[in-house]
């Protein structure tokens, strides 16, 4: 088996109505476009470790294959992005991760906001005063940030989309792109009549992202 992890989510780019789902992508590769075919079997689970027939005590079976999409490594994301004891599961997975650092508005060259500045130190003329925004690492945001490459975290409220699939044999070249298209590439599925009779069957609902914070720096 071999895992296939790519940015963003299948039709990313395209019009409502036309984005696929998890459950969309899996038919157009196994039965419309026979791109490839996936692994289904829920005895058998793809984790960061390697791969396991679950049970009283999880036998290992083989170590992972896996690989990265071009635009994960650009983004800034590795294999080591994911933490320990992440499951992939198998089949056709979309993901989303969000995330947001805390920030705090204090006087140039301390921790303190204006009132705790003003209480510790007294009366003081604003004119001498200068304000920033500073971002406060807690522990959460600081094992989130070290998922990145250096440098590449953002640093503002954030959603991360990731969509992976869990295949029985190695995807030829033409297959991968293919697949790679589909999801970071905005390219549509061909013979979409094959899904017009159930179109809420195969396609994503919209949905907007609230923009509220995510507590700890980051949430699954």
């Amino acid at each position: 088996m071999t895992l296939y992890v790519f940015a963003g989510f299948p039709g990313k780019n395209l019009p409502p109505g036309q984005r696929l789902h998890a459950g969309g992508l899996q038919h157009c590769i196994e039965e419309v476009e026979e791109l490839g075919l996936l692994e289904h079997d829920p005895a058998v689970q793809y984790r960061k470790e390697g791969v396991f027939a679950p049970g009283e005590a999880d036998e290992l079976l083989y170590p992972v294959e896996y690989r990265m999409s071009d635009l994960c490594l650009r983004d800034g994301m590795t294999w080591d992005w994911f933490p320990e004891n992440w499951s992939f599961g198998n089949g056709v997975t979309v993901h989303k991760t969000s995330a947001s650092p805390e920030y705090k508005t204090v006087v140039h060259g301390t921790d303190l906001n204006l009132e705790e500045f003003l209480a510790r130190y007294g009366t003081t003329r604003l004119a001498e005063l200068e304000l920033e925004r500073l971002h406060i690492r807690h522990e959460g945001w600081e094992k989130y940030e070290a998922r990145w490459l250096p440098g590449t975290c953002p640093q503002e409220s954030h959603v991360v989309h990731l969509t992976w699939l869990v295949t029985t044999h190695r995807l030829p070249p033409f297959a991968y792109d293919r697949i790679r298209d589909l999801i970071e590439g905005g390219a549509e599925p061909k013979d979409l009549h094959r899904y017009s009779t159930e179109p809420d069957h195969h396609f994503s609902t919209t949905r907007r992202w609230n923009g509220q914070p995510a507590f700890g720096g980051a949430k699954r």
